[in-house]
Formats: structure tokens, sequence, C-alpha cells
């Protein structure tokens, strides 16, 4: 990590400040990835596929303390097509934390599912199945030169397995938004956030995180729940809302966990036309200083009016490994299951296989 030492003067109502000097640093990480995937579906085309990808992040921060105290700071995330995809400010003091701009969803950071261990090893990777995937609008086009004419097409939204919960969270996104978090008391801790949907938009969401930590055996036991609400966005459509409750133990041998997941989308009329209810448990080891491995095993079924007793399983296993100079390799594999209640062609059990070398710098 390479930082640097700014001063800027200015003078800020807010903390009193005649100078600030601002700690920055820049930091990121770049990844090659092989994946690899199979399917027994044939009405979703789906057989042996083999890509290769890569992802570079970008992190540059920022952090200074004001004369009476408050610590402020900016955070950029920038990939490897140059989008800004993460872009905030906190304000820190005795009074809690306050975040400002493009972050995730409580619903999603705050969650306790293992995709943050399964990233250590590679990241969640299901294949590249388009079961049920949506379809966007598409307006006709008249045949020209060396090309037919494209038939209009109207937008509709996933069903099947891309319809399922595969990725194990309740929603989230990484729009501009507001998020606070109180400050802790005795183990417990907990933040609300709201993002505006904007002016042609009511689909504004709230989300919230509460958490409670004590100590236990020589480790810690948390009790966890996040939740997510969005509006509709008019008055002819419905709202959806998520809920995760789930509680883990972790100590110097890695975590267990285990949680109950809710997703549900209803129209103005109140009928539920997604309905998807869900566990999920699951643990990461560590080996030693340098190796982990990970697992978890998710279940889902849908009791919606849409896709009504369709259901979705996983298992998946990983392992990392980390040497000198910021190389880490991991391994992430992972078999499911998706039966489709309504179309049983539509059925589908898959693998999926991803070797990642990655470079932290």
């Amino acid at each position: 990590m390479r930082k640097i030492l700014l001063t800027t003067t200015a003078f800020v109502a807010l903390g009193s400040v005649a100078a600030v000097a601002a700690d920055v640093s820049v930091s990121g990480n770049a990844r090659f990835r092989y994946n690899t995937w199979s399917d027994d579906n044939a009405a979703a085309a789906g057989a042996n596929n083999n890509t290769m990808t890569d992802v570079l992040q970008l992190w540059v921060k920022s952090s200074a303390t004001t004369d009476s105290g408050l610590t402020i700071g900016t955070n950029t995330r920038i990939l490897t097509s140059g989008a800004v995809d993460r872009n905030w400010l906190d304000i820190d003091g005795d009074f809690g934390k306050i975040d400002l701009g493009k972050q995730w969803s409580l619903s999603y950071s705050g969650s306790l599912h293992e995709y943050w261990m399964g990233t250590v090893a590679g990241g969640v990777y299901m294949g590249g199945s388009t079961n049920g995937a949506a379809v966007a609008a598409r307006d006709s086009v008249d045949a020209q030169s060396g090309r037919a004419a494209v038939a209009t097409r109207a937008a509709a939204a996933a069903t099947g397995l891309a319809a399922m919960n595969t990725v194990g969270f309740i929603g989230g996104n990484k729009n501009n938004k507001v998020i606070y978090h109180m400050p802790s008391v005795g183990g417990f801790n907990a933040a609300v956030g709201y993002m505006d949907a904007g002016a042609t938009s009511d689909a504004d969401e709230t989300t919230t995180q509460v958490s409670y930590t004590m100590p236990m055996g020589g480790g810690s036991l948390k009790v966890n729940m996040v939740s997510i609400a969005t509006s509709g966005a008019n008055a002819t459509s419905g709202e959806s809302d998520g809920r995760e409750v789930g509680v883990q133990y972790s100590g110097d041998f890695g975590r267990v966990y285990a949680l109950s997941q809710n997703t549900e989308t209803t129209t103005v009329l109140g009928v539920a036309t997604n309905d998807q209810e869900g566990t999920t448990f699951g643990g990461t080891y560590n080996l030693n200083s340098a190796a982990k491995v990970v697992y978890y095993r998710q279940e889902m079924d849908q009791d919606g009016t849409t896709d009504t007793g369709d259901k979705f399983s996983s298992d998946t296993v990983g392992v990392r490994y980390d040497m000198a100079g910021g190389l880490r390799i991991g391994l992430l594999h992972s078999n499911y299951d998706f039966t489709d209640a309504g179309a049983a062609a539509n059925s589908e059990n898959g693998s999926a296989t991803r070797l990642q070398v990655r470079v932290n710098f």
C-alpha cells in the first residue's frame, strides 16, 4: 500500500477546522480467473463451458481528524472498466458514523452469508446457465442490407433458476444512499440506511442491521438481523421486502454460522408473486496462518404465485492459500440442483468450478 500525505487548508463549520492533514492511501488487487461449468438442461442450452476472466480493483481512500475530534474520510473503488462503482464519504464521532454516497445496502454488507468467506476463495460462482434469465424489452427493427428484421419483444422478468436466490442475498445495490451507524453499546450495534430512487421513481429503499456480540468459550457469539424494504416504483407497482436472521460463532479456528432468509414481492393488492424461504449454514476453518477452507449449503423454496413450488439447493466448498508478496490462490467448487415445479423440462442439475490467482497491492 502506498500512502501520500496531503495538507489542505479550509474552514469547515461542522468541525471548526483551520487545517486538515489528510492521509491518502492507494491499494487494490488484480485477479485472473479460470471458470468451468456444466449442467444437464438442454432447454437452457447448457453445455460444458470454460472461460477466462480478469478483475481489477483500485481503492483510493483518505482520512483526517478535525480539531473537534471528528474523523472524516473518503472511499472510492475503480474497476477494470474504469467505472467508479463505490464512492462514499464517512463522518465519525461520538454520535456514531454517517456514510454518504455509493455503497452497498446494509442488507448485503451486513449479511452473515458465507459469500464474504467464499470471496476469499474466488467468489460465489454457479456457472453460466441462462435458465429463466430476464429478457429486456426490444423495439422492432426493419430488415437492413445483410441483416434480418428484428421483431418487437416485451420485457420479461426472470423465472425458473434465474429467479431463485442462488447467491444467497435478500437484495441490495450500490446506489447513492445515506447510512447511519449508532455507537456500539456493550456489544450491541445497529444501523439504518436510506436510498432515494430519484425523480422518476418511488422505489425508495430502507435497510436496517441489528447485531449483538458476546464473548463465549474463548471466541465470540454473534446474533444478527438485516432487512430491506423497497417501495413500488409507481401507484400500480408492488413492493418488495427481505429479512435475514442469523447466528455465528467465531474464534481462532475460523467461524461457523447458520441463517434463515425470506424475500418477498407483493402486488398493490397484497398478492405475493415471489415468496422465497431459505436456510444457509456453513463455516470457515483456518488450517494454518496461510491456508483456509470454506463450506456452505443453501436451500430455497418458492411459495409465491409465480413459479410456486420451485426449489433450489447448492453445496459450495473452497480453499485459499496465501503466499508472500500478496499472492493468493483460491479454488471454489459448487454443485446445485434446481427443480421447476411447473415445467419439469426446465429442472436442472449443474456444477461450477473457479480457479483464481490474485495479487494484492
